[in-house]
């Protein structure tokens, strides 16, 4: 009897050893390079958003596409750390590690402590959630809430903790959907692996019929139910309308997103779908073979899928298909490989070892690709920093600035140190009207200071100092810029895909 409680307690402290030693280097591959990448237009939003007052924030946000609730969360982050880029982005970094913790510990409770530290490894290499987990936005905290919200909801499944499991899981919900609207597939999912677990006679009780979960339920879509107005206006004015029409490929190279951080190899169209039908089959046999009573396996597979599907399905008719906004739901695939490779592991001890190599070998050409490729406006294309510490280095008080890409207006602001307000210009359309954007969106943080900030034509800038600078880019949101015939060009800097002019626009000594 000695011997087993050694045992045990020798297997529990080894455990515990494995999950620190996951958790560890999840932090190392997040924090590493965490300020390296330069802020980029979303970042540069929500710094600016994040530093306005509650009530502000809570306006412009409703006149944006996303809810407040990581808006309010940042901006008193920033008040104790600051608003560093490191500091900034430390919030979704720290979000992501605390993930996948609570994911070693979702797997372990509905598979076995080697399904957990698989699950946590692949999780901790996981690129699409270090990618996100390295940007200033809510994509990692969505994720976070959501794995903590289902891990409440298998306590309460398995009738764990009375009605306690259930409160936290109405609790996170609803943090969740005050974070992103993604949030409601997540619930979404939850209710379709209730419906479907009515069906099977193994269950002894059935949770879909439980009052207690159709009254936390009902006690999440009140408490959401204020921001719902806001919702309605996001909704008309902004629309949605830039993302773009979901077709096949998109929704395969997701998966090559969530893996590798690239689109995936196109031009072999059999290696393309290799992918996710590789997971889909995965996912099918750990449906099939699960033979416990609650059948969590299922679970995993539905907490993946099921947003993916609904959202896709939703696309036909408006796009909404956007990859970031699926971190929460690809986290489902580590767990879901782990639980195959545990079932494998008894059969097959060298294939499961293969696979697990495969995988963690594929996430690892992602992180490569993040930490050395990064996203489309960061590495070598996105240089705003330089552009900015170009003119904070050589503008004077009176300069003029003037920036002519919309991705660099936030940016170059939150780099800003000139003391001068920089304009964005905004050039009449071909048929003759306003450029100017209508106040929503992220142009609502401009909107009160619309005739101060935009500017339609050049020759309208005269500035004491004689000089102007236009900061450009060559990429999206790039402007034609209309030079005035008699400005003289004095320097030019480039950096990256953006190059910041310096020009003698009058009187003024250059």
């Amino acid at each position: 009897m000695v011997n087993r409680i050694n045992s045990s307690s020798a297997s529990t402290l080894q455990g515990k050893c494995w999950a620190l030693s996951i958790i560890l280097l999840a932090a190392w591959v997040r924090f590493h390079d965490l300020s390296k990448p330069a802020i980029w237009a979303d970042e540069g939003f929500t710094l600016l958003l994040s530093s306005y007052s509650p009530s502000q924030i809570l306006f412009h946000t409703a006149r944006d596409v996303h809810p407040p609730l990581y808006y309010l969360i940042l901006h008193e982050w920033m008040s104790v750390f600051g608003n560093g880029v490191f500091a900034a982005r430390s919030l979704s970094a720290m979000a992501d590690v605390a993930t996948v913790a609570l994911g070693i510990w979702l797997v372990r409770l509905v598979s076995t402590r080697r399904a957990a530290m698989l699950a946590g490894i692949m999780l901790a290499l996981l690129p699409i959630a270090v990618r996100y987990s390295q940007e200033i936005r809510m994509y990692a905290l969505l994720a976070l809430l959501m794995v903590g919200a289902t891990i409440a909801f298998v306590f309460w499944v398995k009738g764990s903790g009375g009605h306690w499991p259930l409160a936290v899981y109405a609790l996170l919900m609803v943090a969740g959907l005050y974070t992103h609207y993604f949030a409601a597939v997540c619930m979404a999912s939850h209710w379709a692996y209730l419906w479907v677990l009515r069906f099977s006679h193994d269950v002894k009780h059935q949770p879909l019929l439980a009052p207690a979960w159709w009254v936390a339920n009902g006690t999440v879509i009140l408490l959401f139910v204020p921001w719902i107005p806001s919702l309605i206006n996001q909704s008309r004015l902004s629309g949605f309308n830039w993302i773009v029409p979901l077709d096949v490929p998109t929704v395969v190279s997701a998966f090559w997103q969530f893996v590798s951080y690239s689109e995936g190899p196109k031009e072999s169209i059999g290696m393309f779908y290799s992918l996710p039908l590789l997971f889909l089959a995965v996912s099918v046999v750990i449906v099939m073979r699960d033979r416990s009573e609650n059948k969590f396996g299922m679970l995993l597979v539905m907490y993946t899928w099921i947003p993916l599907a609904l959202i896709a399905i939703v696309s036909l008719i408006r796009p909404l298909f956007v990859y970031r906004y699926f971190v929460f739901a690809a986290l489902g695939l580590p767990m879901i490989v782990a639980v195959g490779l545990d079932v494998l592991w008894e059969r097959g001890k060298a294939l499961s070892f293969i696979l697990l190599v495969l995988m963690v070998s594929t996430e690892s050409v992602g992180l490569y690709n993040i930490y050395h490729k990064g996203h489309i406006v960061y590495a070598e294309v996105n240089k705003v920093d330089a552009l900015a510490e170009h003119i904070n280095a050589l503008a004077r008080a009176d300069d003029g600035v003037v920036v002519a890409n919309m991705f660099l207006y936030y940016p170059f602001a939150y780099y800003n140190k000139t003391g001068v307000t920089p304009m964005f210009y905004t050039p009449p359309h071909q048929d003759g009207t306003s450029g100017r954007p209508d106040g929503y969106m992220t142009s609502t943080l401009i909107q009160q200071n619309a005739d101060k900030v935009y500017l339609d034509n050049l020759e309208w800038l005269t500035p004491s100092s004689g000089r102007v600078w236009v900061l450009d880019g060559r990429g999206d949101g790039a402007q034609k810029v209309v030079i005035p015939e008699h400005w003289q060009l004095l320097d030019t800097f480039t950096a990256g895909d953006g190059d910041v002019r310096l020009f003698s626009v009058g009187p003024g000594i250059p």
